[in-house]
């Protein structure tokens, strides 16, 4: 395992070669901090929690092609491809030459990636400092909407993590840990 620090990791995975849409398998350690509601939706009491933190270790394919999983997708469902509607992309990224999987958004890291569909990822939930199970938070989540552009029924998913919110990235039989 090396212990790295935030710049030290972008440096590293900016520099890795790979094929243009050639996917690799990785897995990452992150923590993040879901936009929450002020109110329960059920019961319209006041939020009680002062900020709520989610943990999730997640197995991961990076340099993966979003447009072209669609399509193939569509494929395997014996659909045309012309299923999917491009929408509007509200994080581009501006990639380095080498990879498409980190790149810069308004000057920080980003990490796009696809969820391994093949695995499931481990998450807790963390009440000021405190673990929660995710059903005495589902009031204060937010609430996760599907693609309705893909046209697929097996949704592709895709998501874009600041690097800031890497604990660890496992990559290439090395295990980056981060330095704050």
């Amino acid at each position: 395992m090396k212990r790295v620090t935030e710049k030290e990791l972008a440096a590293i995975l900016t520099s890795v070669e790979l094929v243009k849409g050639m996917p690799t398998f990785a897995s990452v350690l992150q923590q993040t901090e879901p936009k929450v509601t002020v109110k329960s939706r059920t019961t319209g009491e006041k939020n009680p929690y002062g900020k709520i933190v989610k943990v999730s270790k997640v197995s991961i394919l990076l340099n993966s092609e979003y447009e072209k999983a669609v399509t193939n997708q569509l494929g395997r469902e014996g659909k045309e491809s012309t299923e999917y509607k491009k929408g509007v992309n509200t994080m581009p990224i501006e990639f380095g030459e080498n990879n498409n999987f980190i790149g810069t958004f308004k000057g920080e890291f980003v990490l796009q990636y696809r969820p391994n569909d093949n695995s499931k990822p481990e998450t807790e939930y963390f009440a000021d400092g405190i673990r929660k199970n995710k059903s005495e938070l589902v009031d204060y989540l937010p609430v996760q909407a599907s693609a309705e552009n893909q046209g697929t029924e097996r949704e592709i998913f895709w998501r874009k993590l600041y690097l800031k919110n890497v604990l660890e990235l496992s990559f290439q039989n090395e295990t980056y840990k981060i330095i704050r």
